[in-house]
């Protein structure tokens, strides 16, 4: 992606690739109107394989892709009919680029089915703990959606021949997906009766997840179709670049939360709240904290110059400050995917909704004055502050519903508040000589190592400093 993406923006044009992310932005709205599917297959699978319902474990499976399929062709169907009222709604383009938003909608509403399909079947293989599997398919997605695009580009296809590429690549991955699921379970789909019990223990779970996920997309891409409306459409091309390459970052951490998802199910499935449950909760938490701080940190110090040799100095020199603004986000963003994830492995999908609920007339609210007022830079702060009310109103909820303590606000003096000290130093040295890049550089480096020692001293547990230790080279006695 960080390869592809320059040559993709100044091969298809501003306009054009603004084209191109709000279409994706509208795959992803839709898809997650799947009645919280993806997310309740997850869990459920996770849940009667630990309790031995291997039986029920068909029946899940059986049930989510019913449902997926169904989903998939109904908003096809409202994505084909009324795709000329949401090219008016949404996409604020030239003339000359009507018809190809149009189209462009059109080859998405009949891709949905199988949009929605692969959304189950990502659920399945991770109830199953089949995360290479899991990722693999992400990889594989990433790569033909960006290496196809790049191509494409290339060879001069426009932006509809790059649309429709990608929905074929999703076909192919979502074929690839039922094969592994397969070979990890015996079921036929049209074979089985559906259990009514299970359905509305599904749906009860996923009713729920997908307030979570309708109102996310509302809140994630909000500043992208604003930007568009009240600013102009080549300037979503300046927000998304920045956004995309930190969410892009986010992997990290949700690659550990989509591991912990089916296991903490597991975990409270077989013995509720134990010890077990709030030790593998505090670990993970200081794990987060500890290894996204240094992340955002690099990303805020150094944004410039990724910009400048990324995109280009022009592009640096409008998008540097929103993505250094989006750097904070990142690291909130990073650490908020852990309270998320806990609330909903142990069946409160109401309180993430709810959380939302209350979260979007505030961002909507804010988005709008701070872009109209701020333009591009009030679309970075609206999104900072959308993401730290998040994670505020996550964590408290975590605390107070289910008893989980925030083991780093009780062990912050200790084990975060010198540390993150280290890595101020750093932002401050960063800000002073923001155009001297070897004073820069140097700082920057001490305040990492010196972030480093101190990490390993003080904040790291025992175990985790032996199993540090023996991935070092020459196991270094730090």
């Amino acid at each position: 992606m960080f390869f592809a993406m320059p040559w993709i923006v100044n091969g298809l044009g501003e306009v054009a690739f603004a084209i191109l992310s709000l279409v994706w932005t509208v795959i992803t709205y839709f898809t997650l109107w799947d009645l919280g599917i993806g997310r309740a297959v997850t869990k459920f699978v996770a849940e009667k394989r630990a309790t031995g319902k291997d039986d029920q474990v068909i029946s899940v499976v059986h049930i989510s892709t019913l449902i997926g399929i169904i989903l998939g062709i109904l908003f096809g169907l409202l994505i084909f009919l009324f795709a000329s009222q949401i090219a008016h709604l949404l996409f604020k383009v030239p003339e000359a680029f009507n018809g190809i938003v149009l189209l462009a909608l059109k080859i998405v509403a009949l891709s949905m089915p199988v949009l929605l399909l692969q959304s189950v079947f990502r659920g399945v293989v991770m109830g199953f703990d089949r995360f290479d599997m899991s990722n693999l398919i992400q990889i594989l997605n990433g790569i033909l959606q960006w290496g196809g695009a790049l191509v494409l580009v290339l060879l001069r296809f426009d932006v509809l021949w790059v649309i429709g590429f990608v929905m074929i690549s999703r076909l192919v991955t979502t074929i690839v997906l039922g094969g592994m699921i397969s070979r990890i379970m015996s079921w036929n789909p049209f074979r089985r009766k559906l259990e009514l019990s299970l359905m509305k223990e599904i749906l009860s779970f996923g009713g729920w997840a997908m307030v979570s996920q309708i109102i996310s997309p509302i809140l994630q891409y909000a500043e992208r179709f604003m930007l568009s409306a009240l600013v102009a459409t080549s300037m979503v091309t300046y927000y998304v670049v920045p956004y995309e390459a930190t969410s892009r970052m986010l992997v990290f951490s949700l690659g550990l939360v989509s591991a912990l998802f089916p296991a903490m199910s597991e975990i409270h499935g077989a013995g509720g709240l134990n010890q077990d449950f709030r030790r593998l909760y505090a670990q993970s938490e200081r794990i987060l904290v500890l290894a996204f701080l240094p992340i955002g940190t690099f990303l805020f110090i150094f944004a410039p110059e990724i910009l400048k040799v990324w995109m280009g100095a022009p592009f640096a020199e409008n998008a540097g400050i929103a993505f250094e603004i989006l750097a904070f986000t990142f690291m909130i963003n990073s650490i908020s995917q852990l309270p998320f994830t806990v609330l909903q492995a142990v069946g409160r999908p109401d309180l993430t909704g709810k959380a939302h609920l209350i979260e979007l007339p505030i961002h909507l609210l804010a988005a709008f004055l701070l872009i109209r007022s701020f333009g591009l830079i009030g679309a970075a702060i609206a999104t900072l502050l959308r993401i730290s009310l998040d994670m505020f109103l996550l964590y408290s909820l975590a605390s107070r519903r289910l008893g989980l303590a925030i083991a780093f606000f009780e062990d912050f003096w200790k084990k975060i508040a010198v540390p993150a000290a280290c890595l101020f130093f750093g932002v401050a040295c960063s800000v002073v000589f923001r155009q001297a890049l070897v004073p820069k550089g140097i700082f920057a480096a001490v305040s990492f190592i010196m972030y480093a020692v101190i990490v390993f001293r003080f904040s790291l547990e025992d175990n985790e400093k032996r199993i540090l230790k023996s991935v070092i080279p020459g196991k270094a006695n730090v």
